[in-house]
């Protein structure tokens, strides 16, 4: 019989094992399958852990979440695995579109993924065949063509490994280092590498008379910001529930100053309201399925291309097709399509580009924010950059599906990503009440926005002194990293990813990205090397296949795609 080892069991996992029994049952083939995670929630993963504080929130609406479908009943190995309700229907979700968006804590999702995988393990354990290790997976090693995995104190053979095991830490960067050896010899100083978990700020969240640094303005910065204010000292209050707009209470005095900062100081630009306003920015049918074979023509085949004018194109093409049909709700203008679709792409090609139709980022911080929370309540004229970050979200799913696997060079692929990660200041936006509560906080005089816009930093025995553009100063004795590594295969120094670099068993699609490989998942290693039967589904993939970091990802084609593979080799053999 067959062996297949699992290692990774968060959403991707969870749906890549789901997956693979739906295809083995069809094929009316049994293995051996052992799954290991070393997290207390299988099927929840790290990322949405059920047990994460309340204030992390989810980033995607709700609403969007009706993609996480329902799992069929499955008939495996003489047992039967019942039907597993969608997400939906889970948690009997409805709203109208008129009403606001719902963005609820991840735990609720974690909840859900990790009940979900439980449906299954409590048939699965039934059977010789399966066993779930929780442990963490140190080595890899090809012996005898079996994959050996080790643990800390055990090792197994298997014919064929699956990896789903999504974020891993990078080398800390020239900056963290020199922060880390300050640290060491200064002990009243205190610096935190990660955000997460989050809890781990237990220790300093109750603290007065603190100044805080965060290195980093997007979202993990505000579930940071979130974790430390809502506190024994004072919570956040929604005054208005149409704008969400919030007002920070205090009912005692804390003297805590949070201080973030990123190399460009941009805020992050919210969602709209609701599907209404949402719905202004959808592209249409055809208008996706132009966009997909517009891609596809050149992403499908080895055609020599410099540039991506490919995506770029067609996305200014609907662009200014959604900010024409906006009429009075855009900025006032004369232009006809062709003039739009010029500028769109002015501003795809560099992020400095101005023109009376794009937001000023110079303005202060604060009232771009305000700016920007109004554009998504729909209640002040929609600047052009929002307009093409919102249709850009919509158009992810199709460059997520057509632009995986794609065989334009590694240069392309590279700045096709570089693209899609400036979107996500727009298109990951987070919910308006977020940014609200960014605004309450500046307005209760605890986060200061005077030092956003990548500040000088120097370090004292005191801990780290920003200082701004305008001279002026403000020193921390916490400093709080909350910027994600990218998956750079590379720079990764886990201790499994480093041992499958060393063997010669992985190799990067480009040296700023990750693992190559194939549509279904299998690994392409390097050119003088054998197959092996190694699988990659996710993050770590990231190149091979972009759009890794969303949810809906999780439950997506590609996983779907390496099950029929496996399945279908299995049946050959």
């Amino acid at each position: 019989m067959k062996q297949l080892a699992i290692i990774g069991m968060g959403p991707r996992g969870l749906y890549a094992l789901e997956n693979l029994l739906i295809e083995l049952s069809k094929a009316n083939k049994h293995i051996g399958i052992h799954v290991f995670d070393a997290t207390n929630g299988p099927g929840s993963g790290n990322v949405w852990n059920k047990s994460q504080p309340e204030s992390n929130w989810i980033n995607i609406t709700e609403r969007a979440l009706i993609d996480i479908e329902t799992r069929p009943k499955i008939n495996y190995s003489n047992q039967t695995i019942d039907a597993f309700p969608s997400y939906h229907d889970w948690c009997q979700f409805s709203q109208n579109s008129n009403e606001p968006d719902t963005f609820p804590e991840r735990n609720k999702l974690g909840n859900y993924l990790n009940a979900r995988y439980n449906s299954l393990e409590i048939i699965l354990e039934q059977l010789e065949t399966f066993k779930y290790i929780k442990a963490e997976v140190k080595h890899i090693d090809l012996v005898n063509e079996k994959l050996e995995v080790s643990t800390n104190n055990n090792s197994w053979l298997y014919d064929d490994l699956l990896l789903t095991i999504g974020h891993q830490s990078t080398k800390p960067s020239d900056q963290l280092e020199q922060w880390r050896t300050h640290v060491k010899h200064h002990k009243s100083l205190a610096l935190f590498e990660d955000a997460y978990p989050i809890t781990q700020l237990k220790t300093i969240k109750n603290r007065t008379n603190i100044n805080i640094g965060l290195r980093g303005f997007g979202l993990a910065m505000i579930d940071v910001m979130r974790y430390l204010t809502i506190n024994d000292f004072g919570n956040f209050k929604v005054i208005n529930k149409d704008t969400f707009e919030t007002i920070y209470y205090k009912s005692k005095v804390q003297d805590l100053k949070l201080i973030p900062f990123s190399l460009d100081g941009l805020p992050l630009v919210p969602k709209p309201l609701n599907e209404s306003i949402d719905k202004w920015y959808q592209p249409t049918e055809k208008e996706l399925d132009l966009f997909k074979s517009e891609i596809e023509a050149v992403s499908q085949h080895r055609t020599e291309t410099d540039s991506i004018d490919f995506l770029t194109h067609p996305i200014a093409k609907i662009t200014s097709r959604v900010f024409l049909d906006l009429k009075e709700k855009s900025l006032a203008h004369t232009l006809s399509s062709s003039e739009l679709e010029v500028i769109v792409l002015n501003w795809l090609n560099d992020d400095n580009y101005s023109h009376p139709l794009i937001q000023d980022s110079s303005i202060s911080t604060y009232k771009l924010i305000q700016n920007y929370i109004e554009m998504a309540l729909g209640t002040i004229p929609i600047s052009l950059d929002y307009c093409i970050g919102q249709v850009w979200r919509h158009c992810q799913p199709t460059l997520y599906k057509t632009f995986s696997h794609t065989k334009v060079n590694n240069d392309i692929i590279e700045k096709v990503i570089a693209l899609d990660e400036r979107s996500k200041r727009y298109s990951y936006g987070p919910p308006i009440e977020s940014m609200q509560q960014v605004l309450a906080l500046v307005d209760a005089n605890i986060l200061t926005l005077g030092f956003v816009n990548d500040p000088n930093i120097n370090l004292i025995a005191e801990g780290w002194i920003l200082t701004n553009s305008k001279n002026k100063s403000v020193s921390c004795s916490v400093m709080i990293n909350s910027v994600l590594d990218a998956p750079k295969l590379l720079e990764v120094n886990t201790p499994l990813i480093k041992n499958l670099l060393q063997n010669d068993l992985i190799q990067p699609i480009h040296s700023k990205l990750g693992i190559e490989t194939t549509a279904d998942g299998y690994v392409i290693t390097p050119k003088n090397k054998g197959d092996v039967p190694i699988a990659v589904l996710g993050r770590l993939a990231k190149g091979s296949v972009i759009g890794v970091d969303a949810i809906l990802e999780c439950f997506g084609p590609r996983i779907e795609d390496w099950a029929k593979a496996y399945v279908k080799q299995l049946k050959s053999n």
